[in-house]
């Protein structure tokens, strides 16, 4: 099991696409919370599942080529990882494989665009407020993380709102902002690198950082 910051840092890639271990997987959350560096290149990290499933096999092909020293470096270490977990469970192999390709596609270097496509499972949340809001969630299952769906009705018609989760280690994660309509309608898709499982909360906030509406799960409960 890797420790250690460098070590860690390692595992960002696979961590994007749900290639990970679940005890480093803690290991690297508990990481997260207390590292800055390592928050500010995970949020880099977290638009690849998306662009990595855009890409045709060609054009990700056609994107490999010789790295600088530390793409070369991180893309080395990240093959190690895959060559030790290939031995130890096959299961994980193309999960991994995926994992090197975000990370090597982040530093200008592709290794392959091998990304899954399981059958997909949603969660469907409703959230409300005495003011009328009303906004429908669905937690969209992805190998990679998790997909946010939003479409909600009767929001304030002014200001700018943005949508938060918060993990099951406590750290809130911004993963959008959105200008409010005329109609008081919104509908958006966000994603994070967070699995569904590790998701206590979401919740929109106004430009106030204020809460406007939230859901919790997983046997997570609003404090007080």
């Amino acid at each position: 099991m890797r420790e250690g910051h460098e070590g860690l840092r390692l595992l960002l890639g696979a961590y994007v696409l749900g290639g990970i271990e679940p005890g480093e997987r803690l290991l690297l959350e508990h990481h997260l919370a207390g590292c800055a560096r390592c928050r500010a290149e995970l949020a880099e990290l977290q638009a690849l599942p998306d662009a990595l499933a855009a890409l045709t096999r060609e054009e990700a092909m056609a994107l490999a080529g010789p790295a600088p020293g530390p793409a070369r470096d991180m893309a080395r270490g990240l093959m190690a990882e895959l060559a030790r977990r290939r031995r130890r469970a096959r299961r994980l192999t193309a999960a991994l494989i995926a994992g090197v390709a975000a990370a090597c596609l982040a530093i200008g270097a592709a290794a392959g665009p091998l990304v899954l496509h399981p059958t997909q499972e949603t969660e469907n949340y409703t959230m409300t407020a005495s003011s009328g809001l009303q906004v429908e969630l669905d937690l969209v299952h992805r190998a990679w993380g998790t997909e946010l769906a939003v479409n909600g009705a009767m929001l304030p018609d002014q200001g700018v709102f943005s949508l938060w989760l918060t993990d099951r280690t406590g750290v809130d994660w911004q993963i959008a902002t959105w200008q409010a309509t005329p109609t008081g309608k919104a509908r958006l898709v966000a994603s994070t690198a967070t699995m569904p499982e590790d998701i206590t909360c979401v919740e929109i906030r106004n430009g106030r950082d204020a809460p406007v509406a939230a859901v919790y799960m997983h046997g997570a409960a609003e404090d007080g």
